[in-house]
């Protein structure tokens, strides 16, 4: 069991090291919507003490995004000021373990991440026909 875990957990770094830019971007998009949607599970579950891990877990996964933004481009005040309001929400949703206040985050963040794979699709279509 621990050589499995062990492999599984090599195989996660390899991932992410070897990971584009783009890609690192989708994982953690992808990350936050999974965190998010635990949560509410959690909820169901009436486990209250892992609802709070989860949202924090998707709380990191923001700040990172947040730490990532190049402010040079003027679109990253748009993005900081949703990052912001989802932030918000994660926060309140927690503290009144009002798991449904996740859902328009969920679905931001889902929709951000599915923009972010359609830019990972063009991009690798550009390289195919330049081969």
């Amino acid at each position: 069991m621990y050589a499995t875990a062990n492999l599984q957990n090599r195989y996660k770094q390899d991932h992410v090291t070897t990971a584009t830019p783009v890609d690192l971007v989708i994982m953690l998009y992808d990350g936050c919507v999974k965190q998010l949607k635990l949560a509410k599970i959690h909820k169901e579950n009436k486990d209250l003490a892992k609802v709070s891990e989860s949202i924090e877990k998707a709380e990191e996964i923001v700040l990172e995004l947040v730490r990532s933004l190049n402010t040079d481009i003027p679109m990253s005040k748009d993005l900081l000021a949703l990052y912001e309001f989802m932030l918000d929400e994660m926060v309140h949703a927690n503290i009144m373990k009002d798991t449904d206040r996740l859902d328009p985050v969920i679905e931001m963040m889902s929709n951000l991440g599915g923009a972010w794979k359609e830019v990972k699709k063009s991009t690798e279509n550009m390289t195919y026909s330049m081969e």
